[in-house]
């Protein structure tokens, strides 16, 4: 019993911080994304430290570095999807395509995991149905995205360093963002298809760890796998950085973006550590549901009331039908263990 709700306890932890992650963030400049994936796996990697110290023990494993690098390859679309999308609506997107993937990988055993087993599995597949539902009626919502800070002048990136015939150093300041230079019609069709691709490899993320875990005779503690796995996305993280480093000159690094990054690294951190939990102790075809149609929920309740993002009679009703769907979806898979 209370094994059982310890997992309960870990899919909430993971609702509330993998819906407010990017929060910290969402107001400061990130340019093209590298450096926020970069300061952002550092904050991630000083979680797994103190999740190992937590355990006393860590497991270091090649199935954990290819399960974070499977995230963080992910997370790299995250700037992107949050610039053409906003908060609410892209952590919808990604998070509904991640319970799917994960959802599908336990009930059915793909790539090679055990199948989960649930006491009725008509609420099992009317949850996932509920909660697929609560996605589609999503995908009408139109957010009100306002122009990002820098065209806005309410910030000051890095300065660039040019040097003309004369010789004489210029300075100048860095141009609008990224992503801002889009077309507004394909805006949304780019951030679409990247939160659906992100939100696949988010689902399939956990899967090298339960592979690793079924072949063992004792199986170990989830937080004995989360320094491997941590691992895995700061050295994949890191790579990616000091290649675009390399590519690009000067890179775009904003210091006020810095701190929130890593707060934000942090909190995903705990998140996963709550999901790898519910998913260990409840299952692929429950636990990592329900630790994934959470976050979307607490995501929408910020672009409503804090980024205003989903504003609007229209919006804010099917908003309200979404919750309604997403609610059923989680007593369902609760009620089918």
């Amino acid at each position: 019993m209370l094994t059982t709700l310890l997992g309960y306890i870990g899919a909430i932890v993971a609702s509330v911080f993998f819906g407010s992650n990017y929060v910290p963030v969402k107001k400061y400049p990130t340019g093209d994304g590298m450096a926020f994936v970069y300061v952002f796996s550092n904050g991630v990697m000083v979680v797994g430290l103190i999740a190992m110290f937590i355990n006393g023990e860590a497991i270091f494993v090649p199935t954990g570095l290819l399960g974070g690098s499977l995230w963080a390859l992910g997370n790299l679309a995250v700037i992107p999807i949050v610039k053409t999308l906003g908060l609410g609506l892209g952590q919808l997107l990604w998070g509904g395509t991640s319970l799917l993937t994960g959802f599908l990988c336990g009930k059915f055993g793909l790539f090679g995991l055990a199948k989960d087993t649930v006491g009725n599995n008509a609420m099992n597949w009317g949850g996932i149905a509920c909660i697929f539902c609560s996605m589609v009626v999503f995908f009408f919502i139109r957010p009100h995205l306002e122009d990002s800070q820098e065209e806005k002048g309410e910030y000051q990136p890095i300065n660039v360093v040019t040097e003309h015939s004369d010789g004489a150093e210029k300075t100048k300041q860095q141009s609008t963002e990224f992503f801002d230079r889009i077309p507004k019609q394909f805006r949304m069709i780019i951030g679409f298809s990247l939160a659906l691709v992100s939100g696949m490899l988010y689902g399939v993320n956990m899967v090298p760890m339960k592979l690793w875990v079924q072949a063992q005779a004792t199986p170990p503690t989830t937080l004995a796998f989360v320094f491997s796995h941590f691992t895995g996305i700061y050295l994949f993280g890191t790579v990616v950085f000091f290649t675009y480093c390399i590519v690009k000159r000067p890179p775009q690094v904003f210091p006020s973006s810095i701190l929130p990054s890593f707060i934000s690294g942090a909190m995903w951190g705990i998140a996963q550590c709550g999901l790898m939990t519910a998913t260990e102790i409840l299952g692929f075809a429950v636990g990592f549901p329900i630790g994934s149609a959470g976050p979307s929920v607490i995501a929408a309740l910020w672009g409503v009331f804090v980024f205003r993002e989903i504003r609007g009679v229209r919006n804010l009703s099917l908003l309200v039908v979404s919750f309604l769907f997403s609610g059923a979806g989680i007593a369902l898979l609760s009620k089918s263990r």
